[in-house]
């Protein structure tokens, strides 16, 4: 069984309709042998480059960090997995009390956002869930420009306008520090993929995302920059 979390993304009949769409345009498989590629490249590498006409950005990642991914032995039998799971490599950063286990500075070119809320509180922000889907439909349509420093985001800008002030008041307690670092894998959807849907099937796009925020103390927010090259870095 494979599920896609249409409800804390956009609860709506023409959501699901497009994320199905997506997942039966992926290719699975494909997608999970790029998975094993990836995680052979963590485990004989620290130090990446993330470049390509709309990227210019560096990971370090821990010696001891493990990445979350799929390989297709994890489905040789019965099993119930997101989809997203199929479609990227990641590593998360949920408890601010641990050491991160990368470290991002740079630029992307951002095509897209996702936005995730999992708890909702008794009395929801609808303006803020408002300006959210604006800011959604902003970079759907003109792009935005991400710049990290040392994992915190000090710069989002949609058509030279800046929102880092609304990113950092959506994200909740863990503020404007990243969450997440993510390689998608997932090429198929590439002729088919609509950023102003709110959709998790979006960010398993061939390319690099980034996300900040929980989705509990304030909003998930991915950052998607398809198409970005995720390489080694060349010895000093």
């Amino acid at each position: 069984s494979v599920f896609c979390a249409t409800h804390v993304f956009e609860p709506s009949v023409k959501s699901a309709l497009y994320g199905l769409s997506l997942i039966i345009k992926s290719d699975f498989y494909a997608a999970l042998r790029k998975q094993k590629l990836i995680l052979a490249l963590l485990d004989a590498h620290t130090q990446f480059d993330v470049k390509g006409q709309h990227a210019d950005a560096s990971v370090i990642i821990l010696e001891d960090a493990t990445p979350y991914a799929m390989i297709e032995e994890d489905i040789s039998s019965n099993f119930i997995y997101s989809a997203a799971e199929f479609f990227e490599v990641h590593y998360a950063h949920m408890n601010a009390q641990t050491a991160c286990p990368f470290q991002f500075s740079g630029y992307l070119t951002i095509f897209g956002i996702l936005t995730v809320l999992r708890k909702h509180t008794p009395l929801p922000d609808n303006e803020l869930k408002l300006a959210l889907e604006q800011l959604t439909s902003a970079v759907a349509q003109h792009t935005a420009l991400l710049i990290v420093e040392h994992n915190t985001i000090t710069s989002f800008k949609v058509n030279n306008i800046e929102h880092i002030t609304l990113l950092e008041r959506a994200a909740g307690s863990r503020g404007l520090k990243l969450t997440e670092f993510a390689v998608g894998v997932n090429d198929a959807i590439a002729p088919f993929i609509d950023y102003s849907v709110n959709s998790q099937m979006n960010e398993g796009i061939s390319g690099i995302h980034v996300a900040l925020g929980d989705g509990s103390s304030g909003y998930h927010i991915d950052f998607l920059c398809p198409g970005a090259v995720f390489s080694p870095a060349p010895p000093l």
